[in-house]
């Protein structure tokens, strides 16, 4: 067999583990007893399952008082109790008569497949373990199945008597097929005739012609690729499945599979590299690192994004608050980024073991994860980006503003590139953060030759230089935070107490924005003591109204 079947009924299930420190003669009983039962079963009664259980090991069990099983569940159970006392057993295949063989060869002897036999399994056909050349396998006595055979004597003929088409017979029948349908029969009166012609089944010949004969051979179309990534752009925009599902003319159901497969596909492309610490190894590491202090707050700094030069100032005006005493902030910054790292991981083992139809928690838990990383990801660049704005100071006489228009975009694009490097191979075990940021700056500033360090009048340019620092932080972020360019509506609405704020304090919470961590659907649902339909729903129509908004 190539596996033991396994049990439906507990206390069956319980019997090897409870008579373990039977002897050996108390074992051949008790499989005995139970085999001799199989054949008296009748799988459409009922029985009472502590009466058998005292025929085979002569005791009775509190836990089967009073239950009653059916006999198809009961007749299997014991089939497989069997083949579980005989593993304790030195069985050679000698004790009964004919000997016994494996299914593989017993499958050759009587013309079935070894599937069959498997099958037979559960209609009572006990096996055995059997000591072969030193080692156990799984045979059946020819004596069984010979029982088998006598108790269920048309199940066993009309299983030996099946023979399938080969090659030759196949042609004929469909070439006669042909000629009969030609001349004006239908695929039922020519499986008919040639059936009785070739002495095989009606059923059988029917089904071959409604294979060959009866469907016009053209390319299939199932539900492939276009309709995965149809569904999954109109789920994303806020459509309900049962109008996708009307649209494509599948079922709810379906379209709901077909997103989740669009998900998994998505999330396989994003590939996030991270950098391996030694405490991602450790006990309660999945607990510990994503519930630090410095993890559980992301409050951002306040940098001004969108205009370089109000960057530059707000930059300024953010170091004058740092501490003095720079431990406690790079200990948050080691933490911060060795917790990135371990989001970036997990979420991406979790996609490396995604099937092709995966379940919608694991991908709301792996997009959670990504999402927690991107957050993360986020205040370290823009702490990143004040120390380097910082070191443009110093670099650029004067300040960066007196250089020209041109020469300020090329360098906060510089410094951000710089910055963003740093942050994603950042390696808290080896280096501080604000010296490593410190480092790749300087390098970044001392290549663009423009930036002028010798003392000249302010340059004459704009009062606004739009250049916006902090919308990518990672190439895949639109696929784990696609409404990330809307969370601004979302601030703004929260502030204000808009009509809306229950609906944008929920979309806060669950993308993370507004210095909430993200959280899955399960864990909001978990918190508003409600279900995950009913928060699922919930969601969709917040999501709906910041569209709207």
């Amino acid at each position: 067999m190539p596996r033991k079947a396994s049990y439906s009924l507990a206390t069956i299930q319980s019997l090897p583990a409870q008579t373990i420190y039977s002897s050996a003669e108390a074992t051949h009983r008790q499989m005995l007893a139970a085999e001799a039962i199989v054949p008296s079963i009748d799988p459409n009664e009922s029985y009472i399952l502590s009466e058998t259980l005292a025929c085979i090991v002569g005791a009775q069990f509190a836990a089967a008082a009073g239950q009653v099983v059916a006999g198809r569940a009961l007749r299997a159970d014991l089939a497989t109790l069997v083949l579980d006392l005989s593993a304790r057993l030195s069985l050679d295949g000698s004790e009964r008569r004919g000997g016994a063989a494996t299914p593989e060869e017993l499958a050759r002897e009587i013309g079935v497949a070894s599937k069959t036999l498997q099958r037979w399994r559960r209609s009572g056909l006990c096996a055995h373990w059997i000591m072969d050349g030193g080692k156990a396998r799984v045979a059946i006595y020819r004596a069984s199945l010979e029982s088998f055979a006598a108790n269920h004597r048309a199940e066993f003929d009309r299983a030996c008597s099946f023979r399938r088409f080969d090659a030759s017979e196949r042609t004929r029948l469909l070439n006669d097929g042909r000629v009969l349908v030609e001349q004006g029969r239908s695929l039922n009166l020519a499986a008919k005739e040639l059936a009785l012609r070739y002495g095989r089944s009606h059923e059988g010949v029917r089904l071959l012609f409604l294979r060959e004969l009866g469907v016009a051979r053209r390319a299939r179309r199932g539900v492939g690729e276009h309709a995965g990534r149809f569904a999954e752009r109109a789920w994303r925009l806020g459509v309900e499945p049962a109008r996708i599902a009307q649209r494509l003319g599948k079922s709810e159901s379906l379209v709901r599979a077909l997103v989740d497969r669009r998900r998994g596909e998505l999330l396989r492309g994003v590939q996030p590299s991270w950098v391996e610490l030694p405490t991602f190894d450790l006990p309660g590491a999945d607990e510990t690192i994503p519930s630090a202090p410095a993890v559980r707050r992301l409050q951002p700094l306040g940098l001004v994004d969108g205009d370089i030069l109000a960057a530059i100032a707000s930059a300024r005006a953010l170091r004058a608050e740092f501490p003095r005493d720079g431990r406690s902030a790079a200990e948050r910054d080691e933490t911060r980024a060795a917790a990135m790292h371990y989001m970036l991981r997990r979420a991406s083992r979790a996609i490396d073991a995604l099937p092709r139809w995966p379940e919608r928690s694991r991908l709301d838990q792996i997009e959670t994860d990504l999402r927690t990383a991107l957050r993360l990801r986020s205040i370290l660049i823009e702490r990143g980006l004040v120390i380097a704005f910082g070191r443009a100071d110093q670099y650029c006489h004067g300040g960066p503003e007196r250089l020209p228009s041109d020469e300020i975009r090329a360098l906060g694009r510089a410094i951000h590139t710089s910055v963003r490097d740093v942050v994603t191979d950042f390696n808290p075990a080896r280096q501080r953060f604000d010296r490593a940021i410190s480092l790749s700056a300087d390098y970044a500033l001392a290549k663009l030759v423009t930036a002028r360090r010798s003392a000249r009048a302010a340059a004459r340019h704009a009062s606004t230089i739009p250049l916006r620092l902090l919308d990518e932080v990672a190439q895949w972020q639109y696929t784990v935070d696609p409404l990330a360019h809307r969370s601004d509506r979302v601030v703004d609405e929260i502030e204000a107490r808009g009509t809306h704020v229950a609906d944008a304090k929920l979309l806060a919470r669950r993308y993370g924005w507004c210095s909430y961590v993200p959280t899955t659907v399960e864990a909001l649902a978990d918190q508003e003591r409600t279900t995950i339909a009913l928060m699922t729903k919930r969601l969709r129509q917040a999501e709906l109204w910041l569209r709207r908004a």
